[in-house]
């Protein structure tokens, strides 16, 4: 059985800070570009890895440049890099609803993304990381009966 990648939980709590920041700026500026920047950096932690997010970059440079000292706690990537996926696919689905011009619609979504980021950033609760493990947990299950 394979070695399952780690991944930092501050550098995943830093970059769903970083996130849900954007989401609300572009929201109280009606900047709708915002939520498929944030989408296609999503993306690319969920297509390519968490080591190339462009927000867990974010993070680790202001650690770095800052000489910040916070430990690392690491953590299994297939969670958060799901819970990446499914904020992707959301901020995917509320960018095509801005295209009609279903703007309300489009920030409903965007702004649960924000949410769910920001409750991750300020008590480490990542929502999409559970429903993984609760996945995990229910196809061990099906497996076993």
């Amino acid at each position: 059985m394979s070695e399952k990648r780690m991944v930092d939980k501050n550098g995943m709590r830093g970059g769903a800070g970083l996130s849900a920041v954007l989401l609300l700026v572009g929201f109280v500026f009606q900047w709708r570009a915002m939520v498929p920047a944030i989408g296609a950096a999503l993306a690319i932690g969920s297509l390519f890895g968490l080591r190339y997010s462009p927000l867990g970059a974010t993070y680790r440079f202001v650690k770095k440049a800052f000489r910040l000292s916070i430990p690392v706690e690491p953590e299994e990537e297939p969670p958060p890099r799901f819970a990446q996926t499914l904020g992707f696919v959301v901020c995917g689905i509320a960018s095509l609803l801005f295209i009609p011009g279903w703007n309300a619609a489009g920030w409903t979504l965007a702004l649960l993304v924000a949410g769910l980021q920001g409750l991750l950033a300020t008590t480490g609760l990542c929502i999409g990381c559970e429903i993984y493990l609760y996945a995990q947990r229910f196809k061990a299950h099906e497996v076993q009966a």
